[in-house]
């Protein structure tokens, strides 16, 4: 009996949301298939559904919201939470996969979009260990052939976990003038913003108008789930 096996035998793998013993992944297919895939866009100031890619509602806020989910899904949340503070990096794939069937299921043309990942500060990416939202990012880009681009929006000061913060003002000064573009490899393209939950909005927004001032065009901030 070799080594594996063995601590296979003693410790089965076990999907995070409902414990039964799995093959492979983190998360049983029965798990991942009864999330409930949002249908629409939505206005990321106001979160009106959007019937398409066009705003109809505040058309001089920088990105459409674009969220697969919601956090109040036992699921989701728990794939977040094992990401981000757990260290379990194999719960991006599942989060990446519930982002992918939300895209498709929109059947926009992202033939011209390029993904940008929310950047981490080094500080918190050296204590995570990665960024979960480019773990996340690169998944996707690769499941729907879309071009990825991680070293153009930087982290340009640290923050706060904006977990820890108590209100939307204290989230948007939080992030203030956290974001920096480094170069113009952007310029004039759009934008797929991708992170993994969004409450707020300030996180996404701050980025989206860093970016904006960098030239680029269309933004659709696309997150695993919503608040």
């Amino acid at each position: 009996m070799n080594f594996k096996f063995f601590m296979e035998v003693l410790f089965p793998r076990r999907c995070l949301r409902c414990r039964n013993t799995l093959t492979n992944g983190v998360v049983c297919d029965q798990c991942l298939v009864a999330v409930t895939i949002h249908d629409s866009l939505f206005c990321g100031k106001c979160k009106a559904r959007l019937p398409s890619a066009r705003k109809i509602c505040h058309n001089d806020f920088p990105y459409i919201l674009g969220a697969a989910g919601s956090y109040g899904d036992k699921t989701i949340q728990t794939l977040i939470h094992h990401l981000k503070f757990r260290g379990i990096r194999d719960a991006a794939e599942p989060l990446a996969e519930i982002i992918v069937r939300y895209l498709s299921k929109l059947e926009i043309d992202l033939t011209h979009y390029y993904i940008v990942p929310i950047p981490l500060s080094q500080k918190r990416r050296r204590e995570r260990g990665f960024n979960q939202s480019e773990r996340i990012g690169a998944i996707v880009a690769k499941q729907l052939a879309i071009p990825i681009e991680t070293t153009c929006l930087i982290r340009a000061r640290h923050t706060a976990a904006q977990s820890t913060t108590k209100s939307a003002s204290e989230r948007r000064k939080n992030v203030n003038n956290c974001f920096a573009v480094i170069n113009n490899s952007l310029h004039g393209k759009n934008i797929i913003l991708v992170d993994d939950v969004t409450t707020s909005g300030a996180t996404l927004l701050e980025a989206a108008r860093t970016l904006k001032q960098a030239g680029v065009q269309k933004i659709i901030a696309v997150t695993a789930a919503m608040t």
